[in-house]
């Protein structure tokens, strides 16, 4: 039979959570594993052939969690280049801090000027068909790895998003560019491209979340920290309870401008005179601060420099992490937001020192005490049956009781006088 607080756990499921915050989500505690080459669909190219996209997925080894956070990479390269395994590495680093991590394809190509090679676009429009299909493929992999949550032990809620250059354009569309309404006009079918004598047809590259992987999960995402990139229009971010950003961009990068800028514009040879004029970082940062986003959801890191790179790999990396972890853990204690329960695990409470619990203990229990600042003042292994917790002598204040069961964890706020 099922022990009754086992039962209690069940039932509670709102605040029952695997996804253990007091792993700092930004250290190496853990042995990696990975898997390579998973295939998540096929999807159409520009010149009529056909992608098949894959995607390699990390996860940390002996990390004790069923609802790991999932961070989605993706890579540069213009939206011509660039390769999923650019980001193996980084994944695997992040994957040993305790996220689950993959590295995604997406479609690349774009149509040249019949005499010039990509770079060189034969109209600005092809950017943004680019832009738009890797957007689509993205929201893809979202709900791809969201509907094999229970196989990879991560969250379906906890899901963000890291993108580096047309990486990071294509995480700003898929967090934000969600409404049918705001489906660019030239993604619908437009003219041909003519070179010389050869006709390529345009056609309709279909609805903003794409046709990949329609399994019933949303492609719906927690935040996502955009690395140099930029947005077609601001105003798909549309009020503060869109997904939280964090931003790093340098302020003269001369590829993706953090100003309204051509892409390209600090290029020679008039790479940028058939690319569109898009929105860096410098400009969304003029839309969340007028949207009222909250210095916990918002983020940005500007950077007097002119260069389209990290200066600070690590450190803008870690950032970033940490920012990430506090969207879903509190950032003082590491307790999950989430986790803390709304019916009473114990009495009295307040207290003197001395806890009942409501239900005994099940078997294999851990009882914690964490202050205020994240640090476990205690932690007790309790006899099966245990009702009774002697909290010791900690000063009066406001503490958060961890209760760990075979059937999960649950927080309580616990006031001792």
């Amino acid at each position: 039979m099922r022990h009754p607080l086992g039962l209690l756990l069940c039932l509670a499921c709102p605040w029952l959570v695997a996804q253990d915050c007091s792993i700092p989500f930004t250290e190496p505690l853990f042995d990696v594993q990975s898997e390579a080459d998973i295939w998540y669909g096929n999807a159409l190219r520009f010149n009529g052939g056909t992608d098949s996209l894959s995607l390699n997925l990390y996860k940390p080894v002996g990390d004790g969690q069923t609802e790991r956070p999932l961070l989605i990479l993706i890579h540069g390269g213009g939206f011509i280049g660039g390769h999923r395994n650019d980001l193996n590495a980084v994944c695997s680093s992040i994957a040993s801090m305790g996220w689950a991590t993959a590295t995604v394809s997406y479609r690349l190509g774009i149509y040249g000027t019949g005499i010039l090679d990509p770079p060189f676009a034969y109209d600005p429009y092809e950017a943004t068909r680019a832009a738009y299909r890797a957007m689509q493929d993205v929201k893809g992999a979202i709900r791809f790895l969201k509907e094999r949550h229970l196989q990879d032990s991560t969250s379906t809620a906890n899901v963000l998003l890291m993108g580096f250059s047309a990486g990071a354009i294509t995480a700003l569309h898929a967090a934000y560019l969600d409404q049918p309404a705001e489906k660019p006009a030239v993604c619908n079918a437009i003219g041909d491209v003519q070179h010389f004598f050869n006709f390529y047809p345009r056609p309709d590259l279909g609805p903003v979340d794409g046709t990949l992987n329609q399994n019933g999960m949303d492609a719906s995402v927690l935040g996502l920290a955009n690395m140099f990139g930029a947005l077609i229009d601001t105003n798909y971010i549309e009020s503060n309870a869109d997904p939280a950003l964090y931003s790093y961009h340098q302020d003269q990068d001369p590829v993706v401008g953090c100003y309204h800028q051509q892409i390209y514009w600090g290029l020679p040879l008039g790479v940028s005179a058939t690319y569109p004029w898009w929105y860096g970082s410098c400009v969304i940062d003029q839309r969340m601060q007028h949207l009222g986003f909250t210095s916990d959801r918002y983020l940005y890191h500007p950077y007097s420099g002119n260069a389209h790179e990290l200066h600070d790999p690590v450190g803008i990396t870690t950032e970033s992490l940490q920012w990430m972890r506090e969207l879903f853990c509190s950032a003082n204690t590491g307790i999950a937001t989430n986790q803390v329960s709304s019916t009473p695990l114990t009495f009295p409470n307040p207290t003197i020192g001395t806890l009942t619990l409501n239900a005994p203990a099940p078997a294999k229990s851990r009882v914690q005490l964490i202050d205020c600042q994240g640090r476990i003042l205690m932690d007790l292994a309790l006899r099966i049956d245990q009702r009774v917790i002697d909290l010791g002598t900690p000063k009066s204040g406001l503490y958060f009781l961890r209760l760990i069961t075979p059937e999960g964890s649950m927080v309580e706020r616990v006031v001792l006088e």
